[in-house]
Protein backbone atom coordinates (compact mmCIF):
# COMPACT_ATOMS: atom_id res chain seq x y z
CA UNK A 1 0.00 0.00 0.00
CA UNK A 2 0.97 3.60 -0.57
CA UNK A 3 1.43 5.93 1.87
CA UNK A 4 -2.31 7.44 1.34
CA UNK A 5 -3.58 3.95 1.67
CA UNK A 6 -4.35 3.68 -2.22
CA UNK A 7 -2.58 0.66 -3.96
CA UNK A 8 0.44 1.62 -5.89
CA UNK A 9 0.01 2.08 -9.62
CA UNK A 10 1.90 0.12 -12.32
CA UNK A 11 2.48 -0.61 -15.90
CA UNK A 12 0.98 2.36 -17.85
CA UNK A 13 -0.87 3.46 -14.91
CA UNK A 14 1.97 4.53 -12.76
CA UNK A 15 3.12 6.48 -15.58
CA UNK A 16 0.69 8.16 -17.53
CA UNK A 17 -3.36 9.95 -16.05
CA UNK A 18 -6.45 10.58 -17.82
CA UNK A 19 -6.32 13.87 -19.46
CA UNK A 20 -8.15 16.73 -17.23
CA UNK A 21 -9.07 18.64 -20.57
CA UNK A 22 -11.34 20.88 -18.33
CA UNK A 23 -8.30 21.93 -16.74
CA UNK A 24 -5.67 22.25 -19.47
CA UNK A 25 -4.50 26.06 -20.29
CA UNK A 26 -5.45 25.64 -24.18
CA UNK A 27 -4.79 29.17 -25.16
CA UNK A 28 -0.80 27.68 -24.88
CA UNK A 29 -2.41 24.94 -27.09
CA UNK A 30 -4.21 27.47 -29.70
CA UNK A 31 -1.00 29.47 -29.87
CA UNK A 32 1.22 26.68 -30.36
CA UNK A 33 -1.19 25.36 -33.10
CA UNK A 34 -0.92 29.03 -34.48
CA UNK A 35 2.83 28.75 -34.97
CA UNK A 36 2.33 25.38 -36.62
CA UNK A 37 -0.38 26.47 -39.50
CA UNK A 38 1.95 29.22 -39.74
CA UNK A 39 4.85 26.89 -40.68
CA UNK A 40 2.26 24.72 -43.14
CA UNK A 41 1.76 27.89 -44.72
CA UNK A 42 5.18 29.24 -45.52
CA UNK A 43 6.70 25.20 -46.05
CA UNK A 44 3.62 24.83 -48.57
CA UNK A 45 4.46 28.29 -50.55
CA UNK A 46 7.91 26.75 -50.73
CA UNK A 47 6.64 23.57 -52.13
CA UNK A 48 5.24 25.16 -55.06
CA UNK A 49 7.97 25.96 -57.43
CA UNK A 50 9.98 22.39 -55.83
CA UNK A 51 9.61 20.86 -59.65
CA UNK A 52 12.93 22.05 -60.37
CA UNK A 53 14.08 22.63 -56.93
CA UNK A 54 15.49 20.16 -54.32
CA UNK A 55 13.46 20.22 -51.30
CA UNK A 56 11.36 18.29 -48.80
CA UNK A 57 8.16 19.42 -49.74
CA UNK A 58 4.55 19.94 -48.25
CA UNK A 59 3.81 16.06 -48.31
CA UNK A 60 6.90 15.43 -46.10
CA UNK A 61 6.59 18.02 -43.76
CA UNK A 62 2.54 16.96 -42.79
CA UNK A 63 4.10 13.47 -42.65
CA UNK A 64 6.68 14.82 -39.88
CA UNK A 65 3.80 16.32 -38.19
CA UNK A 66 1.57 13.31 -38.53
CA UNK A 67 4.82 11.52 -36.07
CA UNK A 68 4.94 14.01 -33.69
CA UNK A 69 1.42 15.24 -32.99
CA UNK A 70 0.97 11.29 -30.84
CA UNK A 71 4.07 12.65 -29.01
CA UNK A 72 2.28 16.11 -27.66
CA UNK A 73 -0.54 13.81 -26.55
CA UNK A 74 2.09 11.56 -25.04
CA UNK A 75 3.44 14.26 -22.95
CA UNK A 76 0.47 15.61 -21.74
CA UNK A 77 -0.49 12.27 -20.47
CA UNK A 78 2.69 11.96 -18.03
CA UNK A 79 2.20 11.72 -14.69
CA UNK A 80 4.50 14.08 -12.79
CA UNK A 81 5.72 12.10 -9.83
CA UNK A 82 6.39 9.01 -12.53
CA UNK A 83 8.29 11.67 -14.20
CA UNK A 84 9.80 12.83 -11.22
CA UNK A 85 11.33 9.49 -9.90
CA UNK A 86 12.24 7.84 -13.38
CA UNK A 87 14.01 11.93 -14.78
CA UNK A 88 17.72 10.27 -14.56
CA UNK A 89 16.08 6.96 -16.57
CA UNK A 90 14.91 9.64 -19.58
CA UNK A 91 18.00 11.69 -19.40
CA UNK A 92 20.03 8.24 -19.67
CA UNK A 93 18.42 7.13 -22.60
CA UNK A 94 19.00 10.32 -24.05
CA UNK A 95 22.53 10.14 -23.65
CA UNK A 96 22.41 6.08 -25.23
CA UNK A 97 21.29 8.02 -28.11
CA UNK A 98 23.46 10.40 -28.33
CA UNK A 99 26.28 7.53 -28.08
CA UNK A 100 24.51 5.45 -30.62
CA UNK A 101 24.59 8.62 -33.75
CA UNK A 102 28.75 8.20 -33.88
CA UNK A 103 28.31 4.14 -34.41
CA UNK A 104 25.10 4.19 -36.81
CA UNK A 105 24.31 8.20 -37.85
CA UNK A 106 24.15 8.88 -41.01
CA UNK A 107 26.75 12.06 -42.29
CA UNK A 108 25.64 15.03 -43.81
CA UNK A 109 27.27 17.96 -44.85
CA UNK A 110 30.18 16.78 -42.93
CA UNK A 111 28.30 15.96 -39.36
CA UNK A 112 26.83 12.99 -38.31
CA UNK A 113 23.65 14.00 -36.35
CA UNK A 114 20.99 11.63 -37.66
CA UNK A 115 19.83 8.22 -36.99
CA UNK A 116 17.78 7.23 -40.24
CA UNK A 117 14.28 5.59 -39.03
CA UNK A 118 11.38 4.29 -41.06
CA UNK A 119 8.82 6.00 -42.84
CA UNK A 120 11.49 8.98 -43.97
CA UNK A 121 11.94 10.29 -40.33
CA UNK A 122 15.57 11.01 -39.52
CA UNK A 123 16.39 11.26 -35.47
CA UNK A 124 18.19 14.04 -34.76
CA UNK A 125 19.13 12.69 -30.77
CA UNK A 126 20.82 16.04 -30.21
CA UNK A 127 17.46 18.02 -30.15
CA UNK A 128 15.53 14.88 -28.02
CA UNK A 129 18.40 15.82 -25.41
CA UNK A 130 16.93 19.27 -24.74
CA UNK A 131 13.90 18.03 -23.01
CA UNK A 132 15.48 15.39 -21.05
CA UNK A 133 18.28 17.52 -20.18
CA UNK A 134 15.27 19.89 -18.54
CA UNK A 135 13.37 16.72 -16.85
CA UNK A 136 16.91 15.96 -15.18
CA UNK A 137 18.31 19.33 -14.23
CA UNK A 138 14.14 19.41 -12.43
CA UNK A 139 15.15 16.40 -10.63
CA UNK A 140 18.47 17.62 -9.43
CA UNK A 141 16.77 21.32 -8.11
CA UNK A 142 13.95 19.39 -6.85
CA UNK A 143 15.81 19.98 -3.43
CA UNK A 144 18.47 21.85 -4.41
CA UNK A 145 18.79 25.63 -4.23
CA UNK A 146 21.93 25.92 -5.51
CA UNK A 147 23.03 27.69 -2.20
CA UNK A 148 26.23 26.30 -2.10
CA UNK A 149 29.32 25.48 -4.38
CA UNK A 150 29.09 21.84 -4.38
CA UNK A 151 25.29 22.22 -4.98
CA UNK A 152 26.50 23.19 -8.47
CA UNK A 153 28.48 19.58 -9.33
CA UNK A 154 25.06 17.64 -10.38
CA UNK A 155 23.38 19.86 -12.54
CA UNK A 156 26.82 21.33 -14.43
CA UNK A 157 27.57 17.17 -15.39
CA UNK A 158 23.97 16.88 -16.60
CA UNK A 159 24.49 19.88 -18.84
CA UNK A 160 28.34 19.04 -19.84
CA UNK A 161 28.00 15.51 -20.85
CA UNK A 162 25.42 16.01 -23.93
CA UNK A 163 27.03 19.56 -24.61
CA UNK A 164 30.62 17.40 -24.88
CA UNK A 165 28.69 14.65 -27.27
CA UNK A 166 27.04 17.07 -29.53
CA UNK A 167 29.97 19.40 -30.14
CA UNK A 168 31.93 16.02 -30.81
CA UNK A 169 29.08 15.27 -33.57
CA UNK A 170 30.56 18.55 -34.56
CA UNK A 171 27.02 20.52 -33.62
CA UNK A 172 28.92 23.33 -31.70
CA UNK A 173 25.41 26.10 -32.36
CA UNK A 174 23.31 23.17 -30.82
CA UNK A 175 25.94 22.23 -27.92
CA UNK A 176 25.87 26.00 -27.00
CA UNK A 177 22.06 26.29 -27.19
CA UNK A 178 22.06 24.11 -23.64
CA UNK A 179 23.66 26.99 -21.85
CA UNK A 180 21.31 29.50 -21.67
CA UNK A 181 18.89 26.32 -20.89
CA UNK A 182 20.64 24.93 -18.32
CA UNK A 183 21.14 28.76 -16.89
CA UNK A 184 17.58 29.70 -17.38
CA UNK A 185 16.78 26.66 -15.03
CA UNK A 186 19.15 27.34 -12.15
CA UNK A 187 17.77 30.59 -12.39
CA UNK A 188 14.09 29.09 -11.56
CA UNK A 189 15.35 27.10 -8.85
CA UNK A 190 16.81 29.79 -6.90
CA UNK A 191 20.63 30.21 -8.14
CA UNK A 192 21.57 34.08 -7.09
CA UNK A 193 22.04 36.27 -10.00
CA UNK A 194 25.77 37.46 -9.31
CA UNK A 195 26.68 33.83 -9.75
CA UNK A 196 24.92 33.20 -12.76
CA UNK A 197 27.19 36.40 -13.96
CA UNK A 198 30.01 35.01 -12.71
CA UNK A 199 29.35 31.29 -14.61
CA UNK A 200 28.71 33.23 -17.86
CA UNK A 201 32.10 35.43 -17.54
CA UNK A 202 34.03 32.02 -16.87
CA UNK A 203 32.30 30.62 -19.95
CA UNK A 204 33.52 33.55 -22.18
CA UNK A 205 37.20 33.01 -20.74
CA UNK A 206 36.77 30.03 -21.26
CA UNK A 207 35.61 29.81 -24.86
CA UNK A 208 38.23 32.47 -25.28
CA UNK A 209 41.21 29.58 -24.23
CA UNK A 210 39.70 27.26 -26.89
CA UNK A 211 39.96 30.00 -29.49
CA UNK A 212 43.93 31.00 -29.02
CA UNK A 213 44.76 27.17 -28.02
CA UNK A 214 43.12 25.95 -31.07
CA UNK A 215 40.74 23.45 -29.09
CA UNK A 216 37.87 24.50 -31.71
CA UNK A 217 37.58 23.29 -35.10
CA UNK A 218 39.03 25.34 -37.89
CA UNK A 219 35.41 25.14 -39.78
CA UNK A 220 34.13 26.88 -36.39
CA UNK A 221 36.96 29.26 -36.32
CA UNK A 222 36.28 30.66 -39.65
CA UNK A 223 32.73 31.11 -39.13
CA UNK A 224 33.65 32.96 -36.32
CA UNK A 225 35.91 34.85 -38.03
CA UNK A 226 33.25 35.08 -41.16
CA UNK A 227 31.01 36.67 -39.06
CA UNK A 228 33.05 39.28 -37.18
CA UNK A 229 34.15 40.43 -40.55
CA UNK A 230 30.23 39.90 -42.04
CA UNK A 231 30.00 43.36 -39.38
CA UNK A 232 31.64 45.45 -42.34
CA UNK A 233 29.28 46.09 -45.12
CA UNK A 234 32.50 46.08 -47.91
CA UNK A 235 34.13 42.79 -45.97
CA UNK A 236 30.27 41.00 -46.25
CA UNK A 237 29.60 42.33 -50.38
CA UNK A 238 33.55 41.34 -50.99
CA UNK A 239 32.57 37.69 -49.76
CA UNK A 240 29.06 36.75 -51.00
CA UNK A 241 30.24 34.18 -53.10
CA UNK A 242 32.45 32.51 -50.56
CA UNK A 243 32.48 31.73 -46.70
CA UNK A 244 29.81 34.93 -46.11
CA UNK A 245 27.14 33.54 -48.57
CA UNK A 246 24.63 31.93 -46.44
CA UNK A 247 24.88 34.93 -44.02
CA UNK A 248 24.56 37.43 -47.34
CA UNK A 249 21.95 36.28 -49.12
CA UNK A 250 19.55 35.59 -45.58
CA UNK A 251 20.17 40.02 -44.43
CA UNK A 252 19.89 40.56 -47.95
CA UNK A 253 16.40 38.87 -48.58
CA UNK A 254 15.29 40.21 -44.66
CA UNK A 255 16.17 43.99 -46.01
CA UNK A 256 14.24 42.92 -49.35
CA UNK A 257 11.41 41.98 -47.78
CA UNK A 258 10.64 45.84 -46.72
CA UNK A 259 7.28 46.52 -44.62
CA UNK A 260 4.90 44.10 -45.85
CA UNK A 261 7.03 41.37 -48.14
CA UNK A 262 7.06 40.57 -51.52
CA UNK A 263 3.95 37.95 -51.75
CA UNK A 264 3.67 34.82 -50.19
CA UNK A 265 6.05 32.07 -52.22
CA UNK A 266 7.29 35.06 -54.40
CA UNK A 267 10.47 35.60 -52.68
CA UNK A 268 13.84 35.22 -53.76
CA UNK A 269 14.64 32.39 -51.44
CA UNK A 270 11.58 30.67 -52.43
CA UNK A 271 11.59 31.23 -56.08
CA UNK A 272 15.76 30.31 -57.16
CA UNK A 273 16.04 27.94 -54.09
CA UNK A 274 19.67 29.44 -53.32
CA UNK A 275 18.98 30.24 -49.13
CA UNK A 276 21.07 27.22 -47.84
CA UNK A 277 18.46 25.07 -45.56
CA UNK A 278 15.50 27.56 -46.06
CA UNK A 279 13.13 25.28 -44.64
CA UNK A 280 14.36 24.72 -41.70
CA UNK A 281 17.53 26.34 -40.48
CA UNK A 282 16.95 29.48 -42.58
CA UNK A 283 12.89 29.88 -42.63
CA UNK A 284 13.15 32.88 -40.49
CA UNK A 285 14.64 34.96 -43.48
CA UNK A 286 11.86 33.35 -45.53
CA UNK A 287 9.21 34.74 -43.38
CA UNK A 288 10.79 37.90 -43.38
CA UNK A 289 10.93 38.27 -46.93
CA UNK A 290 7.91 37.22 -47.97
CA UNK A 291 5.77 39.47 -45.51
CA UNK A 292 8.06 41.81 -44.59
CA UNK A 293 8.63 43.86 -41.39
CA UNK A 294 4.82 43.29 -39.67
CA UNK A 295 5.15 39.44 -40.90
CA UNK A 296 8.71 38.96 -38.75
CA UNK A 297 7.42 41.16 -36.01
CA UNK A 298 3.76 39.48 -35.49
CA UNK A 299 5.45 36.11 -35.88
CA UNK A 300 7.73 37.24 -33.38
CA UNK A 301 5.03 38.09 -31.09
CA UNK A 302 3.31 34.90 -31.20
CA UNK A 303 6.41 33.40 -30.28
CA UNK A 304 6.61 35.76 -27.07
CA UNK A 305 3.01 35.37 -26.41
CA UNK A 306 3.43 31.40 -26.31
CA UNK A 307 6.79 31.53 -23.93
CA UNK A 308 4.40 34.21 -21.66
CA UNK A 309 1.49 31.74 -21.36
CA UNK A 310 4.14 28.85 -20.24
CA UNK A 311 5.74 30.95 -18.01
CA UNK A 312 2.98 32.07 -16.60
CA UNK A 313 1.44 29.00 -16.31
CA UNK A 314 4.82 27.93 -14.75
CA UNK A 315 4.41 30.41 -12.10
CA UNK A 316 0.96 28.72 -11.35
CA UNK A 317 2.35 25.73 -10.72
CA UNK A 318 2.93 24.82 -6.83
CA UNK A 319 5.04 21.49 -7.13
CA UNK A 320 8.53 22.53 -7.49
CA UNK A 321 9.44 19.68 -9.93
CA UNK A 322 6.54 20.02 -12.30
CA UNK A 323 7.24 23.84 -12.53
CA UNK A 324 10.60 23.56 -13.21
CA UNK A 325 9.85 21.00 -16.13
CA UNK A 326 7.14 23.78 -17.42
CA UNK A 327 9.82 26.55 -16.76
CA UNK A 328 12.50 24.62 -18.57
CA UNK A 329 10.00 24.10 -21.69
CA UNK A 330 9.52 27.64 -22.55
CA UNK A 331 13.63 27.76 -22.17
CA UNK A 332 14.22 25.00 -24.81
CA UNK A 333 11.60 27.91 -27.16
CA UNK A 334 13.68 30.61 -25.89
CA UNK A 335 16.65 29.63 -26.82
CA UNK A 336 16.22 28.08 -30.70
CA UNK A 337 13.88 31.07 -31.28
CA UNK A 338 16.04 33.60 -29.89
CA UNK A 339 19.62 31.92 -31.52
CA UNK A 340 17.84 31.34 -34.91
CA UNK A 341 16.75 34.55 -35.58
CA UNK A 342 19.68 36.36 -34.33
CA UNK A 343 21.69 34.09 -36.79
CA UNK A 344 19.80 34.77 -39.71
CA UNK A 345 20.16 39.00 -38.60
CA UNK A 346 24.36 38.50 -38.29
CA UNK A 347 23.90 39.23 -34.47
CA UNK A 348 25.71 35.59 -33.73
CA UNK A 349 27.59 33.33 -35.84
CA UNK A 350 26.42 31.08 -38.11
CA UNK A 351 24.88 28.08 -36.78
CA UNK A 352 22.17 25.45 -37.60
CA UNK A 353 18.49 25.86 -34.84
CA UNK A 354 14.88 25.39 -36.43
CA UNK A 355 12.24 27.49 -35.57
CA UNK A 356 9.78 25.67 -33.28
CA UNK A 357 6.41 24.45 -35.26
CA UNK A 358 7.18 26.28 -37.87
CA UNK A 359 10.85 24.78 -39.43
CA UNK A 360 10.42 21.73 -40.85
CA UNK A 361 12.11 18.70 -39.54
CA UNK A 362 11.38 15.00 -37.66
CA UNK A 363 13.60 15.75 -34.69
CA UNK A 364 12.88 19.34 -33.83
CA UNK A 365 8.50 18.94 -34.85
CA UNK A 366 8.84 15.75 -32.31
CA UNK A 367 10.60 17.69 -29.51
CA UNK A 368 8.66 20.47 -29.72
CA UNK A 369 5.67 18.68 -29.59
CA UNK A 370 6.49 16.61 -26.64
CA UNK A 371 7.79 19.51 -24.82
CA UNK A 372 4.55 21.31 -25.23
CA UNK A 373 2.91 18.23 -24.18
CA UNK A 374 4.43 18.06 -21.24
CA UNK A 375 4.43 21.90 -20.58
CA UNK A 376 0.33 21.54 -20.97
CA UNK A 377 -0.31 18.20 -18.88
CA UNK A 378 2.58 18.89 -15.91
CA UNK A 379 0.56 22.33 -15.60
CA UNK A 380 -2.38 20.87 -15.79
CA UNK A 381 -2.28 17.65 -13.00
CA UNK A 382 -2.03 18.57 -9.52
CA UNK A 383 -0.23 15.71 -7.53
CA UNK A 384 0.65 15.54 -3.30
CA UNK A 385 3.96 17.22 -2.67
CA UNK A 386 5.47 17.86 0.61
CA UNK A 387 8.11 20.19 -0.70
CA UNK A 388 8.11 23.88 1.22
CA UNK A 389 7.42 25.12 -2.53
CA UNK A 390 4.05 23.91 -2.19
CA UNK A 391 2.75 25.64 0.48
CA UNK A 392 4.00 28.90 -1.07
CA UNK A 393 1.03 31.85 -1.10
Amino acid sequence: MSWDGQRPLRGLRAALLRPLWGQVDWPIFFVALLLLLIGIVFQGAMSAPDEEIASPGISAHLTKIAVALPALFAGLLVRPRWLRRNAYLVYAGSLVLLLLVPLIGDVRNNARRWIELPFGFDLQPSELSKVALVVALSAAFYRNRLQRPRDWALPALLALVPMALVAKQPDLGTALSITPITLGMAYLAGARARTLVGIVLFGALSLGLAWRFSWIEDYQKERVDTWIQAFEPDSLIEDKQGASFHSYLSRTLIGHGGLLGRGLGQGIGTQTGHLPERESDSIFAVVAEESGLFGATGLLGVYLALIGLILRRAGQVRERFSRLVVGGVALVYTSHVGMHCAVMLGLLPLTGLTLPFVSTGGSALLTACVALGLALGLGTHHERALDSDSFRS
